[in-house]
């Protein structure tokens, strides 16, 4: 019984795969102008002290595109930062490396973008030593993305931690594709 559920399932996904790349087309003048293949770019983010777990970091990301459409697409978002923390494990000089499914919606280059995902953290502080602290981060905000020329973000956050609560989040992106 549950093998054949597993099947179902899986053979529900490859028509699902099917159908979306059937309705792929590349030819598509904003499919071409406004989804690049990846975007580097430049983070900065802060809680601008508030909250419990107060951070401020900068991050060099690197966003995969995963899923396209002429006005949506999905993508991966990965990379690594350095930044500061203070909260219940001390003053912390940290590095940071987030990982998010971005999901964005709009036309002519302005998008409307979410995400969820989390933030991996690794800080020392003289007094505790190091720290692992990850978090959860669903995100929203505007993107502005134009081909071969600029990529530039701003979102809003509510980051969670189990142990330190939640702490709201500001962010801001600059980049280009690749």
């Amino acid at each position: 019984m549950l093998s054949k559920k597993i099947i179902l399932i899986l053979l529900s996904y490859f028509v699902f795969l099917h159908t979306a790349n059937s309705q792929l087309n590349s030819s598509h003048k904003f499919f071409e102008s406004f989804h690049p293949a990846r975007i580097f770019s430049v983070e900065i983010s802060t809680t601008f002290g508030i909250g419990k777990s107060q951070n401020t970091f900068l991050f060099f990301d690197t966003q995969y595109s995963l899923w396209q459409r002429p006005q949506q697409f999905l993508t991966l978002k990965t990379g690594g930062g350095v930044g500061f923390m203070r909260n219940n494990f001390g003053k912390l000089v940290s590095f940071g490396m987030p990982l998010q499914l971005v999901y964005a919606i709009g036309k002519k280059g302005h998008f409307f973008e979410s995400s969820m995902g989390c933030r991996f953290v690794l800080g020392y502080s003289l007094a505790e030593g190091f720290q692992v602290v990850p978090f959860i981060m669903p995100t929203i905000g505007y993107r502005y993305q134009i081909p071969k020329e600029v990529f530039f973000n701003f979102y809003g956050s509510v980051q969670y931690h189990p142990n330190l609560g939640f702490s709201p989040l500001i962010g801001v992106g600059v980049g280009y594709d690749y």
